[in-house]
């Protein structure tokens, strides 16, 4: 059976954090382990996913946000910090705190802004020091602590590579909002939709076609592809997803 599924940006969103929650690893790290959630609005859905709650403003578990066709930092007035979760229960320390003392098994979860077809992704940083992965990359690779970035397809360039080359050729000198740069993730799990749906059912995935109007701009069409019953069950969950509210600040 195959069928078509059109999500939009906030329902790839509630996916993929369905999708990273299943993976074995995560489980595994739930249980026993360590899990950091870092900032990032598709985090807000995984933190969601992981721990059962509601984050009303998803735009305030973030820092650097695009909105209103700018590159910029949330004006959320409802902030959240970064959750950092061992053996099931949500510890009272800040990630930066927490992070010297991970270990291989733990998990770091970070979002991104750019993926390409091999799979390797991008992320944005205003901050000098690197933000976020410039803190936590080192000792990530050091220790073998597996990073996921959990990155919808509506995120997707032509080739990353060539897009960290471009920006590092030379200086940046203006800008629409904040000046960033582009750091490259490699060795990272990348969930996008395709890589969610194949977790969490027995099928075959394609991204057909992007884009949309009214509400469904930055949307996904992808194929799904298996036995009936596998196809069926996707679809059903699918349809208990469809209406997830697009993300506003509150």
């Amino acid at each position: 059976m195959k069928a078509l599924i059109t999500l939009t940006s906030s329902e790839s969103k509630r996916l993929i954090a369905k999708g990273v929650t299943a993976l074995p690893t995560v489980q595994n790290a739930k249980e026993k382990h360590t899990i950091i959630v870092a900032g990032g609005t598709t985090n807000a859905f995984v933190a969601e996913e992981l721990l059962g709650i509601n984050i009303v403003d998803k735009t305030g578990y973030t820092m650097g946000i695009i909105t209103k066709g700018e590159l910029g930092i949330s004006q959320s007035s409802n902030r959240t910090a970064p959750y950092v979760i061992c053996e099931g229960q949500v510890l009272e320390v800040s990630w930066k705190e927490y992070l010297p003392k991970m270990q291989r098994g733990d998990i770091f979860i970070k979002g991104g802004n750019a993926v390409d077809h091999t799979g390797l992704v991008a992320v944005m940083v205003s901050d000098s020091m690197g933000g976020t992965i410039g803190a936590a990359q080192g000792i990530l690779y050091a220790r073998g602590i597996e990073l996921i970035v959990p990155i919808g397809l509506e995120k997707m360039i032509p080739d990353v590579r060539v897009a960290v080359e471009f920006m590092t050729k030379s200086t940046l000198d203006e800008a629409f909002g904040h000046k960033v740069a582009l750091i490259p993730v490699v060795g990272a799990t990348v969930i996008t939709e395709l890589t969610a749906l194949e977790t969490l059912y027995d099928v075959e995935t394609c991204c057909i076609s992007a884009g949309g109007v009214d509400g469904s701009e930055g949307s996904v069409t992808i194929a799904i592809e298996g036995i009936d019953k596998e196809v069926q069950r996707a679809i059903q969950d699918i349809k208990s997803l469809k209406g997830e509210p697009p993300l506003a600040v509150h």
